[in-house]
């Protein structure tokens, strides 16, 4: 595959933190394009994300971080706490990062699984989830006549159940009952 081809599908890989000051090297390393160009791909191809707290780190902070002295403190707190082998979030305790990577080619993204093997074997591929099908209780269509029926049917049945828990009439069939009153002569 040539390097003015379009890349590969976006790729998903679970990374310890101690793995992602590799990632770079791992991806620039391994394909068919310049170094230099990949350090303007870097930040539209690749991202991660805690598993835990779902904190976002950039394809640009992910080859600093691949870059920095890991002996010596940095000054953005988020790289420096990935470079202790912490979340970049201060109160989140995962180990492990979600990576996404858009590889030049399948062959580029083995060799960059391999390359990450060598440095955490924990390294495990995350494939695409299925959406989740439900299945549907399917009903055959009623017809109108069957429709009218049934709502006739529940209107007997309320009448019905009033009249024998409350006593009330039942409409159209018994009478109205009409009280009258008599006056006393005075």
């Amino acid at each position: 595959m040539t390097a003015q081809s379009s890349p590969a599908a976006q790729k998903t890989l679970e990374l310890p933190i101690q793995a992602l000051p590799r990632l770079y090297l791992a991806v620039a390393a391994t394909s068919k394009l310049p170094e230099q160009q990949w350090q303007d791909l870097f930040n539209g191809r690749v991202e991660a994300q805690c598993v835990q707290c779902r904190i976002k780190v950039t394809g640009e902070e992910l080859r600093q971080l691949s870059l920095f002295d890991l002996a010596h403190p940095t000054d953005d707190p988020k790289l420096d706490r990935l470079r202790l082998n912490y979340c970049a979030r201060n109160s989140c305790q995962s180990r492990f990062y979600s990576v996404q990577i858009q590889p030049d080619s399948e062959l580029h993204w083995t060799a960059i699984k391999e390359q990450l093997q060598l440095a955490a074997p924990e390294v495990r591929e995350k494939k695409p989830r299925k959406p989740i099908s439900i299945p549907t209780l399917s009903l055959p269509r009623a017809s109108g006549l069957a429709v009218t029926v049934a709502l006739l049917c529940m209107v007997v049945l309320f009448f019905l159940v009033r009249y024998w828990v409350y006593g009330y009439r039942i409409p159209i069939v018994q009478k109205k009952n009409e009280y009258r009153v008599i006056q006393a002569p005075e």
